[in-house]
């Protein structure tokens, strides 16, 4: 899409109103990336493409600050490619990049599914489960036989290691992800995923939420209400599957109940 195609797109518009509060942030992070206004111009309206892109794919998806910093931070990775440069490395200032608490569940859902092989399988369970579908420490501390303090430090360490994951890894968020071929969803994988659980098994989580995402579907709610987790499953047709299961609480651990 050309930038004249965006002056009659409808889509863009509205695009281009949701962002362009956030854009005079995105324009100090790409000059911070560029060193040159010049060049940060042409990062800014690639960037401002690419993130349109997703906008196009995932109408849904909430635009946010640090969505769009990742954007930029790959576009500028190509630009680099494309004229032959090294693209320059250091940290930036933490006002450039915006901190943790700044994103939102999609920003932490990306970031899960695309970088899951740079964390431990116990730290992407804790993420998923606290950031994205809003368990308590507490909670998620019953299900595993550990204590809150414990969860609570862990998740801390768990947020820092995939916060630098994406900075160090900027070309995660390139526009093949989009199109990547994906399979169809297996029963068993499903099943799997609540038998982690049933067994408080992180590991068997982990392995089972990535297939799951391999093979395009999206598990778009887990939830605890009292001793029943509830799990919704959109497979990559668009239909929702849903299972719940039944849960004995003892002694600060679970078990299945028979």
């Amino acid at each position: 899409m050309t930038q004249g195609d965006h002056l009659t797109d409808a889509g863009y518009e509205t695009f281009a109103k949701m962002t362009l509060p956030l854009q005079s942030d995105l324009k100090r992070y790409c000059l911070a990336k560029a060193s040159s206004a010049w060049d940060a111009d042409d990062l800014l309206q690639e960037s401002l493409i690419k993130a349109y892109r997703w906008y196009t794919r995932f109408p849904n998806r909430e635009i946010t600050k640090p969505f769009l910093f990742r954007i930029a931070a790959n576009a500028w990775v190509d630009i680099c490619r494309s004229r032959k440069w090294e693209p320059q490395v250091g940290q930036l200032e933490e006002h450039l990049i915006g901190s943790y608490d700044e994103w939102s569940k999609w920003d932490v859902r990306e970031a899960l599914e695309l970088l899951s092989d740079r964390l431990e399988p116990k730290q992407v369970v804790l993420i998923l489960l606290i950031d994205v579908f809003h368990f308590t420490a507490k909670e998620t501390g019953r299900l595993f036989g550990q204590s809150e303090g414990s969860v609570k430090a862990a998740l801390k360490r768990a947020r820092t290691r995939l916060k630098k994951a994406v900075e160090s890894y900027p070309e995660y968020w390139d526009d093949s992800v989009l199109t990547a071929p994906r399979g169809g969803l297996s029963i068993e994988v499903f099943e799997a995923l609540v038998e982690g659980f049933r067994r408080a098994d992180p590991y068997a989580i982990f392995r089972s939420y990535q297939t799951m995402i391999d093979d395009g579907a999206m598990v778009d709610r887990i939830e605890l209400r009292g001793n029943t987790l509830y799990f919704t499953i959109i497979d990559p047709d668009g239909n929702v599957l849903t299972i719940t299961e039944k849960l004995k609480w003892q002694d600060d651990k679970y078990h299945s109940k028979s």
